[in-house]
């Protein structure tokens, strides 16, 4: 099918509050322009360079919002910063890269979501342990130059039962978020669920669904 076919199938299925966030890593900007002439206006990238080139590239399209969804090493936080329209980062998984981060000075508002680590999978990056993302969120709230706006996770990627793993780590994440809501008097926005799990995220209340494959088709 299309990206314009893709993109309709997908939206028709999104519930309540949920956002699509295109996932155009590895495409070409021309599929991304084409998917932003149908009005997607959110896409997500994980590695800076190719953020930073795309959105030169793109810098012309109005309303355009760039999120990076890849893990961030803290030698690229400067390249990161100077992306033209980048709208967020989701991807904030420890006290040290959030304090390296805090350093710097930003233009206009960038919003952080902290990334948990939700299936305790060794190879993924994210805050192991409510104590500490209470923590970063303790820290965000401190300060006024950036947003604190969500939490961010990847269902699990070698569950043999794929529905009950996706369901205990998004479940896990509400409940973060329920608590900390309450604590500290937010609203923090869920960014969970990719192409083969969206469906399951809804239904513990994401906002955010990270999609690549089923718009724009298999890696290239």
């Amino acid at each position: 099918m299309s990206v314009q076919e893709n993109l309709s199938q997908i939206n028709n299925q999104l519930q309540g509050r949920t956002k699509l966030l295109a996932v155009s890593k590895t495409k070409p900007v021309e599929l991304i322009k084409e998917a932003y002439e149908l009005g997607q206006m959110d896409f997500g990238e994980n590695k800076v360079q190719d953020l930073y080139e795309k959105a030169q590239d793109l810098e012309s399209l109005a309303g355009l919002r760039w999120h990076f969804i890849g893990t961030l090493q803290s030698n690229k936080i400067n390249k990161l910063l100077s992306v033209p329209g980048l709208y967020a980062i989701h991807s904030i998984d420890s006290l040290k890269l959030l304090k390296k981060l805090l350093k710097r000075e930003i233009s206009s508002e960038v919003r952080i979501y902290l990334q948990v680590n939700t299936s305790g999978e060794n190879e993924k990056s994210g805050f192991e342990n409510f104590e500490d993302l209470e923590h970063a969120v303790r820290i965000l709230k401190e300060q006024e130059v950036w947003k604190l706006t969500g939490l961010m996770t990847i269902g699990s990627i070698r569950a043999q039962d794929f529905e009950k793993a996706a369901q205990a780590s998004f479940g896990l994440l509400r409940d973060y978020k329920q608590k900390l809501d309450q604590k500290y008097d937010l609203d923090l926005e869920l960014s969970m669920g990719m192409s083969q799990d969206f469906k399951i995220a809804m239904e513990y209340g994401s906002d955010w669904v990270r999609i690549g494959t089923q718009i724009f088709g298999s890696r290239e």
